[in-house]
């Protein structure tokens, strides 16, 4: 919501809940009229990360005004935070699938950058039509360079144009921060997409939409048969699944 609805109690006090996530700038957390309301915090990055989640000091504070969740259930157990699940609001318009990339990755390098790299060398040498975009934050002194299937960049790409790539796309890459396990957006659009997923997050294994045929997990999965697992068919996963993760389930858990 925009900020200046915070100073509109009456307009406040129209919603049932109010569920705030964390971003650039956690300080309107803070607001009086907002934490007078039944307000949730959900934490969607891991707690000790240092750019994106809010200081230790900012979330013990946090806990006095909101209920506060989190999608890491080690997050949970080491900082009092309840679990609800990562979620996804599809897009009720999506464009035809095509095959015009056979794996796709766009993010920030957070501590991934040389993995990233690896993974791009290893995947143009089996020949596969990579698109992995990486886009370079204020703080990073890493320059800007450009080969094929490869883009590191200080330009941004809005996240509806990044869906029109999602469709042109065999299999999204999930390459996670040291410390990870909750899931990320990347499998939230491997469930609503239907793009395969490779990964190095071994808790995906636990999930109840893991299949072999969908999921490659880096560092179990032997790398030379990606292209081979690439052609084995999507097993379609079950709707009930996908309700669980819509968005609007998941704001049903916060209680």
């Amino acid at each position: 919501m925009p900020p200046t609805v915070l100073d509109e109690p009456a307009t406040l006090a129209r919603f049932d809940k109010i569920i705030a996530l964390n971003g650039i700038g956690d300080h309107w957390l803070l607001h009086p009229n907002l934490a007078a309301h039944n307000s949730f915090f959900f934490l969607w990055d891991m707690a000790r990360c240092p750019h994106y989640a809010p200081k230790p000091i900012l979330l013990q504070h946090l806990k006095t005004l909101h209920k506060c969740y989190s999608f890491q259930h080690d997050d949970c157990r080491d900082f009092g935070l309840q679990f609800n699940s990562t979620m996804y609001a599809p897009s009720p318009k999506l464009l035809p699938k095509q095959d015009n990339f056979d794996i796709l990755f766009l993010g920030v390098p957070k501590d991934r950058l040389s993995l990233l790299r690896h993974l791009h060398a290893q995947m143009q040498t089996m020949g596969l039509r990579t698109h992995l975009r990486v886009s370079i934050t204020q703080d990073n002194p890493a320059q800007p360079e450009e080969k094929p299937g490869w883009l590191l960049t200080r330009d941004w790409l809005a996240y509806p144009d990044y869906l029109k790539l999602v469709q042109q796309s065999r299999c999204l890459l999930d390459v996670y921060q040291a410390g990870q396990t909750g899931f990320s957006l990347r499998v939230m659009e491997h469930i609503f997409f239907g793009c395969k997923l490779i990964t190095n997050n071994a808790a995906i294994k636990l999930a109840e939409f893991y299949h072999p045929h969908n999921i490659f997990l880096l560092g179990e999965d032997d790398l030379t048969a990606l292209p081979k697992w690439l052609n084995l068919p999507f097993v379609p996963i079950d709707a009930e699944i996908k309700r669980y993760y819509h968005i609007e389930e998941w704001a049903k858990r916060f209680i």
